[in-house]
């Protein structure tokens, strides 16, 4: 037998035994989008899994802050682990919409060091370097204007991949006019 009439009998059955197992032929050997994420864990019999064929769109309303001003908040961990597993599970890039919000307290989270470590007490800011990775994955970075005024924070303060709106409100509610789904993190 001829090699090229092989390869299609060894490349399909491989392909129904590793979509059936849960692996997608778009994300093996693939590094992580997000790689100082990692992904949510597999549970046994799970039923509700991404859907390759869908469109994901969601906005993290972000509220929560780290337990410490040197460590990495956990709600940047938990948007990069959900970019994460939506790829694991072969969702491509170009279908996943993500749009994370921050307001209130978050805002400092995407600011620059300067700014981080006169208003926190802490060193440089440690969430640089992984809303630099969400960023990298599509993850547009939004901060409400009107809580950065009320807080006295000024563009220059927020890096530069992050982006002020008019209102975390006005997003939410023209996001969600438009399909996504608000999570809240």
């Amino acid at each position: 037998m001829k090699r090229a009439a092989l390869l299609p009998r060894i490349i399909f059955p491989l392909a129904l035994v590793l979509t059936a197992g849960g692996y997608s032929a778009s994300f093996a050997g693939e590094p992580l989008a997000v790689p100082s994420a990692g992904v949510i864990p597999d549970v046994s019999g799970a039923t509700d899994k991404p859907d390759p064929a869908r469109t994901y769109k969601v906005v993290f309303d972000v509220r929560s802050l780290a337990d410490s001003a040197n460590q990495v908040s956990p709600a940047l961990t938990g948007i990069g682990s959900l970019i994460n597993t939506y790829r694991k599970y072969g969702v491509p890039a170009d279908h996943i919409e993500a749009t994370a919000v921050f307001h209130g307290p978050t805002i400092v989270l995407v600011t620059n060091d300067e700014t981080y470590r006169n208003r926190t007490g802490g060193k440089a800011n440690p969430n640089t370097a992984l809303l630099r990775e969400l960023a990298a994955a599509g993850v547009k970075l939004v901060v409400c204007g009107v809580s950065a005024r009320s807080q006295n924070y000024q563009a220059s303060d927020l890096l530069p991949l992050a982006h002020l709106n008019l209102s975390a409100t006005v997003t939410f509610v023209d996001l969600q006019l438009r399909g996504f789904v608000k999570v809240e993190r």
